[in-house]
């Protein structure tokens, strides 16, 4: 099998079966990194990681059809980036791909079982504490794991005025 250059003509039947086999790969990423969970991701959104491994391999011809060559590559690339963009412009999807938010610890009791669903610990919790200037989790009304991945948290109304007197720049 030839390659094809940018200076041969458009293969148009290799380029749209390259454009349809980035569109399947690209959904199954979508969803499998979905079901893996928010806190795998942190903060970037699963998107966001997918548009970056998707080119890349794309680049290698990895998406592409064998007889679409250079074409098929741009056919690729273009297809991840018209997804991407339409993914960041369409309202449900977003929300479908960010989640609700799950309360982790209420009144200072976590919730173990949403804790273990999220791939959340107890370090994470007192983590968040810390970032708050709080001594452990337990001083929070509640936590919550946010749909971008990341926590935040409600201090108890009897510990945010202590906060404010040890620091009056802060904001709780």
């Amino acid at each position: 099998m030839e390659y094809t250059s940018i200076f041969d003509a458009i293969p148009r039947e290799a380029a749209l079966h390259t454009v349809l086999q980035t569109i399947t790969i690209y959904w199954l990423l979508l969803f499998g990194l979905r079901i893996v969970g928010r806190r795998v991701f942190g903060e970037m959104g699963p998107q966001d990681l997918i548009i970056l491994l998707l080119i890349a391999e794309s680049c290698d011809l990895g998406l592409a059809n064998e007889k679409a060559g250079y074409w098929g590559t741009i056919a690729s690339v273009l297809t991840i980036l018209v997804m991407g963009g339409i993914i960041e412009r369409v309202p449900f999807i977003r929300k479908w791909l960010d989640g609700p938010t799950v309360v982790l610890c209420k009144d200072g009791q976590p919730d173990r079982k949403q804790m273990r669903k999220c791939l959340v610990d107890e370090d994470d919790l007192e983590k968040v504490a810390r970032e708050y200037g709080m001594e452990s989790y337990r001083d929070f009304n509640i936590i919550v794991l946010e749909g971008d991945g990341s926590l935040t948290g409600i201090v108890k109304p009897e510990f945010r005025r202590l906060q404010k007197q040890e620091a009056p720049g802060m904001v709780s």
